[in-house]
């Protein structure tokens, strides 16, 4: 009986482990112009903002630039209002105090990144790094001249570059 329960309570912590783990197969690989695109589209010609329901769930290969600065106020109001339609916390918007500056080719993007990544940015990446970047699209805000969409990065992985020893 001791080692049913010992087995039984292995078992629930594997699954607890298990369930909280990033869930990197539901995101799709795009480039940061094709999310944009979407996005864009979303947004109808009268429309102030557009807020996601379908967050299209994307992972892209960018270059890390190292930059980065306070979240834009627009863009934490967004969040803000996306995230309470949608039933999330109240301080879920608190997760993302900074932007990062991600490059794909030529085009450079400032994406809000989620406070509890970034800690590892300075340990792990440098200038110049690929990495893969795992984001949501929560919908775009209007100015009376452009659309800006707002994305949020929820994970990354840094591109492992083989040896010529190990390959």
């Amino acid at each position: 009986m001791r080692i049913f329960l010992i087995i039984a309570f292995a078992l629930c912590l594997s699954t607890t482990a298990f369930a909280q783990s990033f869930p990197y197969e539901i995101f799709k690989s795009r480039t940061l112009k094709e999310v944009t695109t979407i996005t864009t589209k979303a947004v109808r010609p009268d429309d102030s903002m557009f807020l996601a329901t379908n967050q299209l769930e994307s992972k892209m290969l960018v270059t890390f630039t190292g930059k980065s600065r306070p979240t834009l106020k627009e863009n934490r109001t967004f969040i803000s209002i996306w995230a309470g339609i949608l039933g999330h916390p109240k301080d879920y918007a608190d997760l993302y105090q900074h932007e990062y500056l991600y490059k794909e080719g030529d085009d450079e993007y400032w994406i809000p990144t989620q406070e509890p990544i970034t800690k590892y940015f300075d340990k792990e990446l440098k200038e110049g790094d690929k990495i893969t970047l795992y984001l949501i699209s929560i919908g775009a805000h209007r100015s009376q001249k452009n659309i800006y969409c707002v994305f949020l990065v929820e994970e990354y992985q840094k591109e492992k570059i083989l040896s010529k020893t190990a390959q």
